[in-house]
């Protein structure tokens, strides 16, 4: 089946309105790290919401998917990347990653690790490995750099294109 890549255009399938250059400062103050610039340019268009293109065209990741990515919102305390710390505690995740998607089950997530720098940091991925005792996550790596990681997203159609069919309408158009 085809596989449509994310090209710079249209990467919001809902949007909410943008964040302010403020927001985002402020954010990366509280931080101590700097955000990679393709990602504060995305939430200057939509600060988070759905994706056109969720899935990551990855070996192994493909059957993953990132249907949404949390913007910054300091007033909502069940939305953005700030909702995610309780999350980063409970399970024991770094304290140094910024989660961009967390899908409830299995317990996953998509993140931006800051652990050995402050900016311009990889994308990883941390999913559930149930050991004998207790639950415990494993990191991949899924991209170097943010803009390495928009690369690989991309969406499939539904049908393929052969699959289409006219519609009677069409089909049956006078003019």
């Amino acid at each position: 089946m085809s596989k449509f890549f994310y090209n710079g255009e249209n990467f919001w399938n809902e949007k909410v309105p943008p964040v302010s250059v403020e927001v985002i400062v402020k954010a990366e103050k509280m931080l101590g790290i700097k955000f990679p610039e393709e990602y504060t340019s995305l939430l200057k268009e939509s600060n988070g919401g759905t994706l056109c293109y969720y899935y990551v065209d990855k070996e192994g990741f493909e059957e993953y998917r990132m249907q949404e990515m949390a913007g910054i919102d300091f007033e909502n305390p069940e939305e953005g990347i700030f909702s995610f710390c309780d999350d980063i505690k409970e399970y024991s995740l770094p304290e140094s990653i910024v989660i961009l998607a967390w899908e409830t089950y299995p317990h996953s997530c998509f993140a931006l690790d800051y652990t050995h720098c402050t900016e311009n940091p990889p994308v990883v991925y941390f999913y559930e490995n149930y050991p004998e005792e207790g639950i415990v996550y494993s990191k991949t790596i899924v991209a170097p750099t943010f803009k390495e990681f928009l690369k690989l997203l991309f969406y499939r159609p539904l049908l393929p294109p052969s699959q289409l069919k006219t519609s009677w309408k069409r089909a049956n158009k006078t003019e």
